[in-house]
């Protein structure tokens, strides 16, 4: 397939470059084991930005996502009416929501950012200068006209500094693709259970938040839920060089999807020196893509439980939905050790993805905060560490460095019986 090249039909503000020019680097940190060590992570104070090239914007299959374009309508389609169940061919995110806890105008049973950051061995977060430190892209489908907002309640209620458009950490790329027509605009029931790529796009961004407060933000919404957009979507957030590029979605590997699994699909998470992370999935045993690329690191979920009896305080254990298993589609990265599949293998690390008791989110499309979980808490969370330890190297692709020191790890038990990729079964930071 042919690349053509693929630019936004609209952008929030201009762009600043994104070359990420040096900054001075802080005093360092004592390294916390928990916090994903394997990376031989050393926070710098204010996330210091990395270098990183600047790569130029190329798509795939250009004419798929241009040619969708009803000539009636300038309105991008919103989120908040795309259902992400991964119906037919189409990607599916992997969020899930917490009815029990309902919709609340205060954060409820949902974890807080000082209690995620404290399970995974972070030093607690303060809200003092305007994050200038590296850039983290959040790949989702569709417009959430809210996100900004969204993302600013969140981060005022938790002590986070402010992250908008205004003071320059914000940036929202809107990538050409499929329209609403005029009149046929309608918002779904958000009922029990059903969960929209406005809800991926909350959490993705309040967890990337969480991992790293003084990194930037750029949201990259795909015109459709298609790979073809998405993944053109990769290839347009790797164009500004972020330290970090988060996709908490995938396509099934078997069946009608492997042939949309093109070399051009695989090429667009091939971008040396930007570590790229992908949440598994939240059905047991099913392997999905770009999880199963040997270019990313796949993140697994795990059920976390405050436990005063642990020296961590936490005690974790695999989540029984999480998506596991051997590929399909790929060879084994000769980086990755310790598995039984002699393919590729997911997950390679796994955090927190029940959704009891889930993270707090604040969401104006569902009407105020709500509990929400599955692997997608994973993707941005991990990005956010890559991206705050600034070490991924510039030829890095996949996870090396987690394989390379497996001790560093928290062993987590997987299911019984069950054949898991990671280095200790599946593993938490």
């Amino acid at each position: 397939m042919k690349h053509m090249p693929t630019t936004p039909t609209d952008i929030s503000r201009p762009l600043p470059p994104f070359d990420r020019p040096a900054q001075p680097h802080g005093p360092r940190i004592v390294r916390h084991k928990a916090l994903f060590a394997a990376f031989a992570l050393v926070l710098a104070a204010g996330c210091a930005a990395s270098g990183g090239a600047s790569l130029a914007p190329h798509g795939r299959a250009a004419s798929n996502i241009a040619q969708a374009l009803p000539g009636v309508s300038p309105t991008p389609a919103p989120a908040d009416q795309a259902k992400c169940d991964g119906s037919g061919n189409d990607a599916g995110c992997h969020v899930h929501k917490n009815a029990n806890a309902g919709v609340s105008s205060t954060p409820t049973s949902g974890l807080s950012p000082a209690q995620l950051r404290s399970a995974y061995g972070l030093a607690p977060a303060t809200g003092a200068a305007t994050p200038a430190g590296p850039l983290i892209a959040i790949v989702d489908a569709f417009e959430a006209k809210t996100a900004e907002s969204d993302l600013s309640t969140y981060r005022q209620q938790y002590g986070l500094p402010a992250c908008t458009t205004k003071n320059g950490c914000f940036t929202k790329v809107i990538m050409a693709g499929a329209k609403i027509p005029p009149g046929q605009a309608k918002k779904l029931n958000n009922g029990t259970g059903l969960t929209t790529w406005a809800d991926e796009i909350a959490l993705d961004l309040a967890m990337a938040s969480v991992a790293c407060p003084t990194c930037r933000l750029m949201l990259v919404e795909a015109g459709g839920q298609d790979l073809d957009s998405l993944a053109s979507a990769v290839n347009m957030a790797a164009s500004f060089g972020p330290a970090a590029i988060s996709n908490s979605w995938g396509v099934i590997e078997g069946g009608a999807n492997a042939a949309n699994i093109d070399p051009d699909a695989q090429a667009a998470f091939n971008h040396p020196g930007i570590a790229i992370t992908a949440s598994t999935g939240d059905i047991a045993g099913q392997v999905q893509f770009p999880a199963s690329s040997p270019y990313v690191t796949a993140v697994g979920g795990t059920t976390l439980s405050a436990d005063a009896t642990t020296p961590r305080g936490w005690s974790e254990t695999a989540w029984s939905a999480t998506s596991y298993g051997c590929s399909i589609l790929f060879a084994a990265p000769a980086w990755q050790s310790g598995s039984a599949c002699s393919t590729r293998s997911v997950a390679d690390v796994s955090m927190i993805a029940d959704y009891n008791p889930g993270v707090n989110v604040y969401s104006s499309v569902e009407g105020g905060w709500v509990v929400l979980g599955g692997t997608s808490v994973g993707a941005p969370f991990v990005a956010g560490l890559y991206a705050a330890a600034g070490d991924y190297g510039a030829a890095t692709t996949g996870a090396p460095k987690l394989y390379a020191n497996p001790s560093a790890l928290n062993t987590v038990a997987g299911p019984a019986g069950a054949t898991l990729g990671s280095p200790n079964g599946l593993g938490a930071f």
